[in-house]
């Protein structure tokens, strides 16, 4: 576990590389979420770079020049770790860590990091442990320092710290093994919502950190953990929920999304979002302060139709409505009129949303 002093965190430069110029915008908003990402794993950013270049170099991803020169930057600013916004090979990492001293990761190994850092279940960990591998099966070549050069920090947690024999082999053994343990699970699951059936099913889904668990906790007045830390929750968390005068409904918490979020860690958590196919309908719940709002709620929706859950009927409902000026609710409410308007924190906006529910699911 990372300590929460300053001091003792992983200073980090980030790195956005685009071929075209106006793609600065996009992705200086990208690092913003990567910065984020970086304090919940445990790091400090102390700078973000973006480097447009002509075309992709195949060994360094944005040039020899400038690899060169992000070595003196981490040697005068005691640079610990290089987080690329993009997806790297491992050639392109050795390449790149040869030429600067400085470990280097991508967007995608530090997300499989955050996600190995707040695995709490056995469900939970299995799943996780199967999207680092997945990741990582394709970028052995035939060394064996992969995961036995990680000495401790942002990446290495997972399979990394228990000196997993990286020969393709063996991870295909593993592989092998926790798919078959996560589908006995996704079985086990599948029984017990067997056994609920008759009750209505509501899954909450959003982008992470839009306050699903916060929701969930007001609607179904339960304690599961609420954290401003990206990505807080991983299992799925089904809970009863009583709607006046004696209606009850089944509603379950579940993954948050997240942008370019690695297509491995959606199939590895077949089993959690199993719960967002088998529901009768979705709250999908948004972030209203959030500046890139439109992006965040496309987001949502791109990965729903990736399994498969974009048919579901669904309801589209703004959190944190307390912290907006009565213009910024008015502008959002001509702009998505069928929107609802809560506030978890100031527990405002539940009752209509529970008297939506009722209306769907038991017409007038």
């Amino acid at each position: 576990m990372y300590s929460s002093d300053p001091r003792s965190r992983e200073r980090v430069l980030l790195v956005g590389v685009g071929d075209r110029r106006a793609q600065r915008w996009l992705i200086a908003r990208s690092l913003e979420e990567l910065s984020s990402l970086t304090q919940t794993a445990g790091g400090e950013t102390i700078e973000s770079f973006i480097q447009i270049v002509p075309r992709y170099n195949p060994a360094t991803l944005m040039g020899m020049g400038k690899a060169h020169e992000f070595a003196q930057i981490a040697q005068q600013h005691a640079i610990d770790l290089f987080i690329f916004d993009a997806e790297l090979s491992a050639a392109q990492i050795r390449t790149l860590e040869e030429v600067t001293g400085v470990r280097v990761i991508d967007r995608t190994t530090l997300i499989l990091d955050i996600f190995a850092k707040h695995a709490r279940t056995k469900e939970a960990k299995l799943q996780v442990e199967l999207a680092q591998l997945e990741y990582r099966l394709p970028r052995l070549v035939g060394t064996r320092t992969e995961l036995s050069r990680l000495g401790g920090g942002i990446g290495t947690r997972g399979p990394g710290e228990r000196k997993l024999e990286v020969d393709r082999r063996r991870i295909k053994d593993r592989i092998a093994v926790l798919k078959d343990s996560l589908k006995k699970i996704e079985r086990a699951k599948a029984v017990q919502r067997k056994g609920r059936s008759g009750m209505p099913r509501i899954a909450v889904v959003g982008y992470t950190n839009a306050g699903k668990s916060s929701l969930v906790n007001v609607l179904a007045r339960t304690k599961l953990l609420t954290s401003e830390h990206l990505f807080s929750t991983l299992d799925s968390n089904t809970s009863l929920m009583f709607v006046p005068p004696r209606h009850r409904m089944l509603i379950s918490d579940t993954v948050g999304f997240l942008r370019n979020l690695p297509h491995g860690l959606i199939a590895s958590f077949h089993a959690t979002l199993a719960e967002v196919l088998d529901a009768d309908i979705l709250i999908h719940i948004a972030d209203a302060t959030a500046e890139d709002l439109d992006s965040k709620i496309g987001t949502v929706e791109q990965v729903l139709e990736e399994i498969g859950a974009h048919v579901k009927p669904q309801i589209l409902v703004f959190n944190k409505i307390d912290r907006l000026f009565p213009e910024e609710k008015v502008r959002l409410a001509e702009k998505f009129p069928r929107a609802l308007f809560v506030s978890a924190l100031e527990k405002t906006g539940m009752t209509e949303l529970k008297e939506w529910l009722k209306r769907f699911f038991i017409p007038d």
